[in-house]
């Protein structure tokens, strides 16, 4: 499992029902340890965008940002695909392309528990093993780590305005 075959296959499921169950079919042919890779791609897109000025687009997108609902935005930006992902990754203010100010952009789909659900069907084995076996693969040492970046104070309107101007004018109408 590499880079573009993780993507073909986030792509390959976007607006179908049931993407997660949908996701783990497609998963569930590969190789145990294909899987698990599979996760760690995942795993890696949610700490490649585990930056301060990603936080602060989601707290301007979504009307605030605790830490759960940062894991969530960054699950969505997976959700939308490899370029909308990058872009946003390179410019948080390009996400003013894509969000709705109606819509919170959190991650609603499940795909991160997909190669859980297709591990376990593969093995026979538990969701549980699944995350022990993922644990055991994983040779970063960075996950869990604090955002890259500088802090600012996404509370205030002065500084969204500077640092994310495209998205100040459509969530802070202004």
């Amino acid at each position: 499992m590499d880079a573009a075959q993780f993507w073909q296959l986030i792509d390959s499921t976007r607006d179908l029902p049931d993407r997660a169950v949908v996701l783990a079919n497609l998963l569930e042919p590969l190789d145990a340890d294909e899987i698990v890779r599979f996760r760690l791609l995942f795993d890696d897109l949610l700490q490649t965008a585990n930056t301060v000025d990603l936080r602060g687009a989601a707290y301007t997108i979504n009307g605030g940002c605790e830490d759960e609902g940062f894991v969530l935005f960054r699950e969505a930006l997976i959700e939308r695909g490899r370029a909308i992902f990058d872009t946003a990754v390179r410019d948080p203010d390009s996400l003013a392309d894509v969000a709705t100010p109606t819509e919170p952009m959190e991650g609603t789909e499940g795909l991160g528990n997909a190669p859980a659900m297709a591990w376990a069907a593969k093995t026979g084995s538990t969701e549980d093993a699944f995350f022990e076996a993922v644990d055991a693969a994983d040779v970063r040492t960075d996950r869990g780590a604090p955002e890259e970046g500088v802090w600012w104070a996404f509370h205030k309107k002065e500084e969204v305005r500077d640092r994310l101007p495209r998205l100040a004018a459509k969530f802070l109408g202004e």
